[in-house]
């Protein structure tokens, strides 16, 4: 009786099979951790604090940056929301209360520059307050 394999009885291991299982797995990782990512801004420098915690991973999956830069030549804030500039601020209104609407537990993070005056975080907490969003988190590094 023929059989498939060598003759001595050894057993043989098939890697092209274990390869597709792995990328396969590499890919439904790389998917689940980018959907979890919060927006990063290169072009801030976040404020320093000690006593910044870190993320809630139970919450990353609702949350939204805005983010603060800041405009050295009128020392202003900058608002950037889903990578785009908003120059009427109040046009972020809209944008902010469609994500409460798909998303009853809407977190706004604030990834306001360590430069931006006090005053302009204050309109950016006024525009997420006009939108009926009350859980409002502020971005530290702890570094």
């Amino acid at each position: 009786m023929a059989s498939a394999g060598s003759g001595d009885g050894e057993p043989e291991f098939q890697i092209a099979p274990m390869i597709d299982v792995l990328l396969v797995l590499l890919v439904f990782f790389v998917v689940i951790t980018s959907a979890q990512v919060l927006k990063v801004d290169a072009l801030l420098t976040l404020p320093t604090s000690p006593n910044a915690k870190p993320r809630e991973s139970e919450m990353a999956k609702h949350e939204m940056a805005v983010n603060l830069r800041h405009d050295a030549q009128t020392n202003k804030g900058v608002l950037v929301l889903d990578d785009r500039i908003i120059d009427n601020w109040q046009d972020a209104i809209p944008i902010l209360k469609d994500s409460l609407s798909r998303d009853a537990k809407l977190r706004v993070v604030v990834r306001g520059d360590a430069k931006v005056p006090a005053g302009e975080i204050q309109r950016v907490m006024d525009l997420i307050g006009q939108a009926g969003i009350a859980d409002i988190a502020f971005a530290a590094s702890n570094k």
